[in-house]
């Protein structure tokens, strides 16, 4: 699994601290108002942060045959540039130089513009969820993109390294919403869904108190087996990184966290993923040095 999509991602996820996101709607027809959520429950130690790897980025893959790659990349002056490659469905090629959109993550969703080799201008846009291309899953993300006045849908999976716990989120649901069942209205979030030994699932949501709390599952995820608290000398790789929330969308910046709707394709609101954003200062005075 992987830690954190660091480095570049982070100097993004950092901007939200100088601004509000908005609510609004895009090229999807998705949008998303925040819901209140206990702050106490984000309130726990970070993970740690890693530099993010070479390529780091998504693989598109569109309805009508088209296909693409997004990678972040890393100039000389530390700036953040993103390079996407398309390919239509008869393998003509187009490539697009990307900025990320601020504020990074506004109303949930990740968005990227700028402007095609043929000169138009060419917006990304990525809504988690569980999308489907031709009957294939496995997908973190649905996809609209916009080169010039042609829109195009598609889905898209994270590429990276290592393998984050989240891209696997729609698998583990029934047994997130068991485990999270135990703790009835209580606000808790999850830090980690994974398979254990022997091929049940298993959860560790904290709770309001900070506490973290291990929960086993049997019957495919739908009945809890156990529930035991345990401490940080218990921890897995890739733990919070990064926390769900179910069934809401917290407020923007709530508890040091930059927020990614997940979303059903009809819109549905699922739950959000939040990625910490408060372990890269020095980005924070950079931003604040350059505005300055």
């Amino acid at each position: 699994m992987r830690r954190q999509v660091t480095g570049l991602l982070a100097m993004a996820a950092l901007v939200l601290l100088a601004g509000c996101a908005t609510t609004g709607s895009d090229m999807m027809g998705v949008g998303g108002g925040p819901d209140d959520v206990a702050g106490s429950v984000f309130d726990h130690p970070r993970a740690d942060r890693r530099g993010a790897p070479r390529g780091f980025g998504y693989q598109l893959t569109g309805q009508s045959g088209w296909s693409g790659d997004l990678v972040y990349e890393d100039d000389s002056g530390g700036a953040i540039r993103v390079a996407l490659l398309l390919a239509d469905a008869d393998g003509a090629e187009q490539a697009a130089d990307l900025q990320i959109a601020m504020p990074y993550l506004e109303g949930g969703v990740r968005r990227f513009h700028g402007t095609a080799a043929s000169g138009e201008p060419a917006e990304l846009q990525l809504q988690a969820g569980p999308c489907e291309v031709a009957g294939e899953t496995g997908f973190t993300h649905f996809a609209a993109l916009r080169i010039g006045e042609t829109v195009q849908a598609g889905c898209a999976r994270e590429q990276a390294q290592d393998d984050r716990w989240s891209n696997y989120i729609m698998s583990y649901l029934p047994a997130i919403d068991a485990c999270l069942a135990e703790f009835g209205d209580r606000p808790a979030h999850v830090s980690l869904a994974y398979t254990m030994s022997g091929g049940a699932t298993g959860v560790r949501i904290v709770d309001a108190g900070t506490q973290t709390w291990e929960c086993a599952t049997r019957d495919e995820g739908r009945a809890v087996n156990s529930l035991r608290q345990i401490d940080s000398a218990d921890a897995l790789f890739g733990e919070g990184d990064p926390i769900f929330v179910r069934g809401v969308f917290p407020d923007f910046g709530e508890g040091c966290y930059v927020y990614e709707s997940v979303r059903e394709a009809d819109g549905t609101l699922i739950g959000a993923l939040g990625y910490d954003a408060c372990n890269a200062v020095p980005v924070t005075t950079a931003q604040a040095a350059a505005a300055g």
